[in-house]
């Protein structure tokens, strides 16, 4: 089939656009010819596409020939001409626009301008593909932008969360143009029951469009494998890796120890903005080879570091067991500096410094200090961001890995991606993350094992639930580590994605 993919925004760092990109791969190695319309600005990174270039209402650009790798499908990537601005829902810097503005905060005339020019983009890449079916990206903006430049019933439009909770549930204008995208879909598709059903109590009447289907992972790359030589490999690679020179230097953290006792929280925020946090930190590699050597559990986390995220409590819970463990923070975001100090103050028992940072930040803390152990028994390691060429192997590394969110999530994919390499997510219960914990305790018979309640007392719960999960011996442990992964290889593939997506366009 001929098939277009509208995504409004990157191919790595969220969820969706993680999503995004491995339904494409997985699309063209079935043999269908895909076109992928979102703001990829490196496209030559990916080695299943084929050929990009970009796109407006005169048509597609002249095509630069990609060195792909070979495939019975295709794939090209067109980037719609859309001016220096991009709208998001959570701020983050975006390669190429000068501006980034939240939704929310757009004018009419912003708003319209994003929306006529992705129509225009999206309304000649179809007519110049010949495409048989179009998925666009969450009800707000890839709906809408679906019904105005394809028409009714020829798009399905696919629900990820994150336009629900930060668009649609805000203001009253998302919900009129997600009534207009959604009601005039061939199907509405999303991660999880929950997510879906947050989706129709907003915008009522989609109810009959609604299918559930779960995101993947990639099992080939996501699998269980020894600490050591996990970390070891992503060490080397690191060692590689000629972008990490402009990530984070270790001696931000001399600065982020002075900020905290000066208690100057615009020195904080002003360290965030002198590197690049889309990358790993130079000292990356050195730290992960360090935690190989070793012993003890590792307790972990992977995703943004945003106060969305609920990473805070992680740092809390970690330091509060009972059974000591090391951290390992992996992640990108504005919150970095913040979390840096968090972990300084609660290392070193400053009571005085926590209180500012609950005070100043509005952090959640709701524990103190804790006890102080052995010199490098919980010590926190973070590593800046690593992409898929690393996330697997550090997941691997992790026996437990935390997923705090305090704000819904659709389905939590990188619960799943932990639990495929074998480190046991610990998720907050609640919302499509609450299924995704659901769904791997039914499927090791370990009800409450994997999930905690979320809210007020949120760290005492998690502190109880890492202990119940290292208290357990090494060798069950290791069991149910297998028990997930294999679960998630059975459950949660790109493959039976790409599948449910194309049976949810058939039955509409």
């Amino acid at each position: 089939m001929r098939i277009l993919l509208w995504h409004g925004w990157l191919l790595e760092g969220s969820g969706s656009n993680v999503a995004t990109a491995r339904v494409a791969e997985h699309l063209r190695a079935a043999g269908h010819d895909v076109l992928l319309v979102c703001q990829e600005r490196h496209p030559e990174r990916y080695p299943w596409i084929d050929a990009f270039g970009a796109v407006g209402e005169g048509g597609p650009s002249e095509l630069t020939d990609n060195a792909a790798a070979s495939s019975i499908g295709r794939c090209v990537l067109l980037r719609p001409r859309i001016g220096s601005m991009i709208p998001v829902f959570v701020i983050d810097r975006y390669e190429g626009f000068d501006r980034v503005r939240r939704f929310v905060d757009l004018s009419e005339d912003e708003l319209e301008a994003y929306l006529r020019t992705n129509v225009d983009a999206l309304r000649a890449a179809a007519a110049w593909h010949a495409t048989e079916i179009t998925f666009t990206g969450h009800a707000i903006p890839g709906a809408v932008i679906g019904r105005r430049a394809l028409g009714p019933k020829r798009y399905v439009a696919k629900i990820h969360g994150s336009d629900i909770e930060y668009a649609v549930r805000i203001q009253e204008r998302y919900r009129e143009l997600a009534r207009e995208g959604l009601e005039a879909a061939r199907a509405v598709v999303g991660p999880t029951v929950d997510v879906l059903a947050r989706c129709s109590a907003l915008v009522p009447g989609i109810q009959a469009l609604v299918r559930t289907v779960a995101p993947g992972v990639e099992v080939s790359a996501f699998r269980p494998r020894p600490r050591t030589e996990a970390l070891m490999e992503a060490a080397d690679l690191l060692d590689a890796d000629l972008d990490t020179a402009r990530g984070r230097p270790s001696s931000i953290d001399a600065e982020v120890e002075r900020a905290l006792v000066a208690r100057d929280a615009g020195a904080l925020d002003a360290l965030a903005e002198m590197y690049d946090q889309g990358v790993p930190e130079p000292d990356a590699a050195q730290r992960l080879r360090r935690l190989a050597g070793t012993s003890g559990p590792i307790v972990g986390y992977l995703g943004k570091l945003i106060p969305q995220k609920g990473v805070e409590l992680m740092l809390q819970g970690h330091r509060g067991t009972r059974h000591p463990a090391h951290g390992l923070v992996v992640g990108f975001g504005s919150y970095r500096e913040w979390l840096a100090a968090l972990a300084i103050a609660l290392e070193r028992g400053d009571t005085a410094g926590l209180d500012w940072l609950r005070e100043v930040r509005e952090i959640p803390i709701e524990v103190g200090p804790g006890p102080t152990p052995e010199a490098g028994e919980r010590d926190v390691t973070f590593t800046g961001r690593l992409d898929h060429r690393y996330a697997p192997q550090a997941l691997a590394a992790m026996d437990v890995m935390v997923t705090p969110s305090i704000l819904p999530e659709a389905f939590g994919m990188v619960a799943a991606e932990g639990a495929a390499a074998g480190a046991l997510p610990l998720v907050a219960r609640h919302s499509g993350l609450g299924e995704v914990g659901a769904a791997l305790e039914t499927a090791i018979e370990r009800p409450g094992l994997l999930t905690f309640e979320p809210g007020p007392g949120a760290v005492a719960r998690l502190v109880t639930g890492l202990d119940r999960v290292l208290e357990l011996p090494p060798h069950e442990r290791a069991e149910l580590r297998r028990a997930v992964s294999a679960f998630v290889g059975r459950e949660w593939t790109w493959e039976r994605t790409a599948e449910g997506l194309l049976a949810a366009a058939g039955s509409g």
